[in-house]
């Protein structure tokens, strides 16, 4: 089922990616799915900007009692030194480095996207090296997303995660809607999003989706 085309989705989230940047084997120390071994891998950097070592430890996540069973496969990913973890529903697949265009220059974004039951399922960070507060920061970039897309901005709020600033806002198209946090820790921002059918009620997993992110170092 292929999304719209916009934010990151203009890069990143089409059906039929041909960008799935995992090497044959790696380490068994480094993954482990209920004891079986799968795949992990290097990304490569867009102009050297992004070198970072992904590990994918898969397994079933303790997700909220309230999603309705039978639970999907819940997949762990952690970066190494990206300094975060964070849950997919379904299959990872790891992206190319994409380039946000910004007034201040260009974001570069390493990622992995998980396609569950039509929904789109993506997480994105990078170095965001630019002059501001995190209010304006994080403003920058939610214009950029909704210039990209030319989607109505629906909602929005202030959602720190612990100190570090946070926000969420919610695009919709026609029949589609995408809803984004964004986090700024030190210099790096975080951005985690689903894009779905605007009619279908993804509540208990996107919350699922949202709390797993956490920051690691």
């Amino acid at each position: 089922m292929a999304k719209g085309n916009g934010g990151l989705q203009g890069g990143w989230v089409q059906v039929g990616f041909s960008a799935l940047i995992l090497a044959d084997q790696v380490e068994s120390a480094k993954v482990k799915m209920m004891g079986m071994l799968r795949g992990g891998g290097v990304m490569g950097g867009m102009k050297g900007a992004i070198a970072l070592l992904f590990v994918l430890m898969l397994g079933q996540v303790p997700m909220p009692r309230t999603i309705a069973m039978p639970q999907p496969l819940w997949q762990w990913l952690e970066a190494i030194p990206g300094g975060f973890r964070v849950a997919f529903p379904g299959v990872v697949e790891m992206q190319e480095p994409l380039v946000l265009d910004l007034p201040a220059g260009g974001l570069v974004l390493g990622g992995a996207i998980a396609l569950h039951e039509g929904n789109q399922y993506v997480f994105a960070f990078g170095d965001y090296r630019v002059e501001g507060s995190p209010g304006v920061r994080l403003t920058m970039l939610r214009d950029a997303m909704v210039k990209d897309t030319g989607w109505v901005l629906a909602a929005e709020r202030s959602l720190p995660l612990s100190v570090h600033p946070g926000r969420e806002f919610v695009l919709f198209s026609v029949d589609e809607m995408i809803t984004y946090r964004f986090y700024l820790v030190g210099e790096r921002v975080y951005i985690l999003g689903v894009l779905q059918d605007a009619g279908v009620d993804l509540r208990e997993e996107m919350g699922a989706f949202f709390g797993s992110f956490g920051v690691t170092r």
